[in-house]
C-alpha cells in the first residue's frame, strides 16, 4: 500500500514539475521570480482543486435536475461545462491577482504564458493523484501505470495549455493602449482556455460511448493547441530580442554602455558564456552581479518600450532600473 502510494505521488508530481522547469527553462531572457513560481504552482495546487471540487459539488444538483436523468447527458454537462468554468475560473483568479499585485513582473507574452502554465501544472499533478489512487483502488499497481502514461505522458501538458491561453490574455492586456480592449483581451483569453479545456472533456467522455476515435481526436486537438502556444513562446522570444537590441543600441548611442555590449545583451548564448568566464575565474560575487545586470537592463528595455508607446505606469519603473543598473555597472567596473 505505501509503495503503491508513493508511486502515484511520483508519477503525479515530478512529471508536472519538470514540465514546469522546461516552461520555465523557455523564459530566455529574463527568469521570473522563483517565489511566484512556487505561489502559483502552490495555487493549481491546493486553493484551485479545494475550491473548484466545492463548487462543482455545488453545481452538481441543477445539472442532475437539467439532465433529467439522461447519464449522457449529466456527464456532458459535468464534464464539459461546470468543470472547465469551475477549474479554470479559480486557476485564472491567481493570473488577475498577478496583474493587480505585482504587474511588473509580467513583462512580456510569454510570462504570461508561464504563470498561466505553472498553475496548470499544480492542478494537473493534484488531479492525477486523485486519478491514480482510484485506479490503483480498482486495478492495483498495473491500473496506474496505464493510466499515468495518459494523463502525465499524452495529455500532460493540458491544464497547463488550458491556463496558459488566459495568462496569455492578461499578458496581452498589458500591450494594448485601450482600457475596452486590454477587458477583451482577457476575456479572449479565458474563453479559449475554457472553450480548450471543455472540448477535451466532451471528447474524453463520448470515448467511452463512442471507442477510440473521440479519444484521437482529443490527441489532435490538444496537441494543437500546445504546438500553438509553442509557436507563441518563439514569436515572443522574437519580441523580447526585438525590444532588447532597440533598446541596447539607445544606450550605447547615449555612450551609456560600450557598443559591443549590445551584442552580448542581444544573446542569451553569449549572456550565458559571459556568465560563465566570470564563473570559471572563481569570482561568485561578481557572477551574481553580471546575471542580475543583464536581468536588469533587460526589464529596462521592457519597460522603456511600454513608455515609449504610451504606457505612463513604465516611467517610474524604468528610472528605478535605470538607478540599478548604473551602480550594478560601477560594482562591476
Amino acid at each position: 500500500m505505501i509503495a503503491g502510494i508513493l508511486l502515484i505521488l511520483v508519477l503525479s508530481f515530478v512529471p508536472m514539475l519538470l514540465y514546469a522547469l522546461l516552461l520555465w527553462w523557455l523564459d530566455r531572457y529574463e527568469k521570473e521570480p522563483l517565489g511566484l513560481l512556487v505561489v502559483a504552482f502552490l495555487w493549481g495546487a491546493v486553493p484551485s482543486i479545494v475550491l473548484a471540487l466545492i463548487m462543482q459539488v455545488v453545481l452538481d444538483i441543477p445539472v442532475m435536475a437539467i439532465s433529467n436523468s439522461n447519464q449522457l447527458t449529466y456527464e456532458l454537462l459535468g464534464a464539459s461545462v461546470v468543470a472547465p468554468l469551475t477549474e479554470e475560473g479559480i486557476k485564472a483568479f491567481a493570473l488577475l491577482l498577478l496583474l493587480l499585485f505585482v504587474r511588473k513582473e509580467i513583462d512580456s507574452p510569454i510570462d504570461g504564458l508561464i504563470y498561466g502554465g505553472v498553475v496548470g501544472f499544480g492542478f494537473a499533478a493534484v488531479e492525477n493523484v486523485f486519478y491514480l489512487f482510484g485506479a490503483f483502488t480498482e486495478g492495483g499497481l498495473g491500473g496506474i501505470v496505464g493510466l499515468a502514461f495518459l494523463r502525465a505522458g499524452v495529455f500532460g501538458l493540458n491544464h497547463a495549455m488550458y491556463t496558459a491561453f488566459t495568462g496569455l490574455g492578461v499578458a496581452l492586456s498589458l500591450e494594448i493602449k485601450q482600457p475596452l480592449l486590454k477587458v477583451v483581451s482577457v476575456v479572449v483569453g479565458f474563453t479559449m482556455s475554457v472553450g480548450a479545456h471543455a472540448l477535451h472533456n466532451a471528447l474524453a467522455t463520448l470515448t467511452s460511448q463512442s471507442g477510440l476515435l473521440p479519444l484521437i481526436a482529443a490527441v489532435v486537438v490538444d496537441w494543437a493547441g500546445v504546438l500553438l502556444l509553442l509557436g507563441v513562446a518563439i514569436a515572443a522570444f522574437v519580441i523580447e530580442r526585438r525590444r532588447i537590441i532597440h533598446y541596447a543600441e539607445a544606450l550605447a548611442a547615449e555612450g551609456v554602455i560600450p557598443p559591443d555590449e549590445v551584442d552580448v545583451l542581444k544573446s542569451t548564448f553569449h549572456r550565458r558564456l559571459s556568465g560563465l568566464e566570470v564563473l570559471v575565474s572563481g569570482d561568485i560575487r561578481k557572477w551574481r552581479l553580471t546575471r542580475r545586470y543583464f536581468n536588469t537592463v533587460t526589464e529596462e528595455a521592457f519597460a522603456w518600450h511600454r513608455m515609449t508607446h504610451g504606457d505612463a505606469k513604465a516611467q517610474p519603473r524604468l528610472a528605478k532600473l535605470q538607478q540599478t543598473s548604473r551602480r550594478l555597472r560601477g560594482e562591476l567596473a
